[in-house]
């Protein structure tokens, strides 16, 4: 299962990436505060800003980082600094994200500007997206790679910043198709994701084909990922997701599965999802029916095994050692085969 990959993926390079981590928020007096927050974000902290014992987080995209590295017969030590820089810069974009969307419950736990408010929020999420940038440039490999990594992360970021543009002006547009939506991922959740493995293998010395394999890997892993994020968003149960049962649903999002039953519904079918994304009508019932009825989860799910398959392929063109590789391939498959232990009453009565 997902989860279980995740953990032995979290036991291996959880700890080195959390220590980095720590050091890197540094301990200046006259910004406790400050830093708390970013403290908080990173899991480490609670409201009050005491320390928790378990920081929440996967730590998924800098792990993958740290793997790719050994993967590709690198030492950890290699890709420590890009790690970091990419934690600190995906709890960035989760810290706007969350602004931007009105989310008020990330991990289980209430979001940076729900706790302290907006302003404080995005400053903190700035001060994350500068640490990250800084940390960056602190990354060490043979010739050019540092400094090909540290460009490439620049390009990464603007391309986050762009998907998110995509994103949010998708909110306004009825007209939105599944392909301008994958469109959008691929710059987004799939860019952070690509970057990570990618960069990873970059500074563990790979060749330019097994980059490019790493590079390949990371992108469809990436688009498998938020897909399945999507699936989850609508049928998936807070106990899960951490977040509120068909949370994309009640904020109207339009995510893939959302866009496929557009595209296969009937004509009264369209009107009736039209009428619900307007906020004509309230109730997700008739929206859930509709989504069972066009196989949206069905298509969804296969399109994700799909991007599954090619990650995989794209494996044997990276040349990944083992044990790297074996883990690298559960994490891969594990992602279909999570259950959404969806509950009917509660994501039809939220």
């Amino acid at each position: 299962m997902w989860e279980s990959s995740l953990r032995e993926l979290q036991s291996r390079y959880g700890p080195t990436i959390d220590a980095e981590l720590r050091r890197s928020l540094g301990r200046d007096s006259d910004l406790t505060f400050f830093r708390g927050m970013m403290g908080y974000q990173l899991g480490y902290l609670d409201q009050r800003l005491n320390p928790v014992t378990a920081p929440s987080g996967k730590r998924f995209r800098s792990s993958l980082c740290l793997l790719a590295c050994e993967g590709a017969g690198g030492d950890t030590r290699d890709a420590l600094h890009a790690a970091v820089a990419i934690e600190l810069l995906h709890n960035f974009s989760l810290i706007h994200d969350d602004i931007e969307d009105g989310d008020v419950v990330r991990r289980h736990r209430p979001t940076v500007w729900r706790v302290w408010g907006e302003p404080h929020a995005i400053n903190v999420g700035d001060g994350m997206f500068a640490l990250a940038h800084r940390t960056i440039l602190r990354a060490t490999g043979p010739g050019d790679t540092a400094r090909e990594v540290s460009t490439a992360f620049m390009d990464m970021a603007l391309a986050l910043t762009e998907g998110q543009y995509m994103d949010m002006s998708f909110e306004t547009r009825s007209n939105v198709s599944s392909a301008e939506y994958l469109e959008m991922i691929s710059r987004k959740t799939a860019a952070l994701i690509r970057f990570s493995a990618w960069a990873g293998a970059s500074l563990g010395g790979a060749s330019s084909t097994a980059r490019d394999g790493f590079s390949e890997y990371g992108v469809h892993l990436g688009t498998a990922f938020q897909i399945h994020d999507d699936v989850m968003g609508v049928w998936g149960v807070e106990a899960v997701t951490g977040k509120q049962a068909a949370q994309d649903l009640h904020k109207r999002k339009k995510t893939l599965p959302l866009l496929i039953a557009i595209e296969r519904g009937s004509a009264s079918q369209r009107r009736d999802l039209d009428a619900f994304l307007s906020r004509s009508v309230d109730d997700i019932r008739p929206v859930l029916d509709i989504l069972s009825s066009t196989g949206a989860e069905k298509i969804a799910r296969e399109t994700i095994s799909d991007h599954v398959a090619r990650a995989l392929h794209a494996l044997d063109c990276a040349s990944v050692k083992d044990p790297e590789r074996s883990l690298l391939e559960s994490l891969t498959r594990d992602l279909t085969s999570q259950r959404l232990e969806t509950n009917a009453d509660t994501v039809t009565k939220a």
